[in-house]
């Protein structure tokens, strides 16, 4: 359960995030051309960082047939991208080579930055069985001091559905990595049960656990509807499409894995191609509006996960935010 994210804040992290990027993709299973690509990658994001920003968090993020890479900062960001992609443009008198052969070395590559308040970059390879139906991206920090991260994830398929959970361990370190750990695996195996009926589940799963906070969300893009439960203090938002005012999907309070939390019963709503999803653990502020961030929610769901948690990340507890968008009828 070794953390898989780093603040940035020196040359010396370049070298630490290019081997942490390679081992977490070695751990996944990646061929190792691809490996390569991710390790030169990693630095590449990781020198922008300390160059352009001073400092930032690096994040690896394996997910259902995918890995992710996020390059996350409040630095000078950049106004047109495409310009800062072409080779050759620098602004610090280099050769300028940065972000185009990020780009070139992912399967999949995404940006989002606002003059002023940052910058969001995601480089993906993917490797396995893709998930089909929904886009899925996430992005977690551990808490300084930690070698384990207590907020944890995970998107599920089983048939024409895709059930996604965060859970927040309480506290910190081991113990609360192993709460969370107790709540992943029991999605892993339960999924087709529904979001309800999986919490329940959970209560018997991470009993030997300090508990946690959990929301489960499950989508069938092809009936076009989705089922919602929670418990605990996970924040999630809804919004029917982008530009569309948030709705917020409430919990019922408790912590999973305690003795006496109330039993929860699923919610319904329906679902389209344009619909999202954000979910969040209580290190990240809930105080945003996707209003302030013009386009935001026109970005893959990683990059999305990434810049909300660089902008509203506490920086004193784990933190971790997971969006979803796609599929439909």
């Amino acid at each position: 359960m070794t953390r898989t994210d780093l603040v940035l804040t020196g040359e010396g992290h370049v070298g630490r995030a290019r081997r942490l990027a390679a081992a977490v993709a070695q751990q996944a299973g990646l061929p190792m051309t691809q490996v390569h690509r991710v390790a030169l990658a990693a630095t590449e994001l990781a020198t922008n960082i300390v160059k352009h920003a001073g400092r930032g968090t690096f994040t690896v993020v394996p997910g259902p047939g995918q890995l992710d890479l996020l390059a996350i900062d409040q630095g000078p960001g950049m106004a047109r991208i495409e310009t800062n992609l072409r080779d050759g443009y620098s602004t610090t008198g280099t050769m300028g080579a940065g972000l185009g052969s990020i780009r070139r070395a992912a399967d999949h590559f995404d940006a989002y930055s606002v003059p002023g308040r940052g910058t969001a970059v995601l480089a993906r390879w993917h490797y396995g069985t893709p998930l089909t139906g929904l886009r899925v991206g996430a992005a977690r920090s551990t808490v300084p001091g930690e070698e384990a991260c207590g907020d944890m994830w995970t998107a599920v398929p089983s048939g024409a559905a895709v059930t996604v959970a965060l859970s927040d361990g309480l506290g910190h370190g081991e113990a609360a990595a192993k709460a969370s750990e107790a709540a992943i695996e029991t999605v892993a195996t339960r999924a087709s049960l529904g979001p309800a009926r999986i919490l329940e589940a959970m209560q018997q799963s991470l009993a030997r656990t300090r508990g946690a906070t959990v929301a489960v969300v499950t989508v069938v893009p092809a009936e076009g509807r989705f089922r919602f439960a929670g418990i605990g203090n996970i924040a999630t938002r809804r919004y029917t499409e982008p530009g569309t005012p948030v709705q917020r999907l409430l919990s019922r309070p408790g912590i999973v894995g305690v003795a006496g939390t109330a039993r929860v019963l699923d919610s319904t709503d329906s679902w389209s191609p344009r619909s999202w999803l954000v979910l969040q653990t209580d290190g990240v502020s809930d105080r945003w509006s996707a209003d302030d961030w013009p386009g935001l929610l026109r970005h893959d769901p990683a990059v999305v996960a990434g810049w909300i948690l660089g902008q509203r990340g506490r920086g004193r507890d784990d933190a971790c935010v997971v969006a979803v968008t796609g599929g439909g009828r």
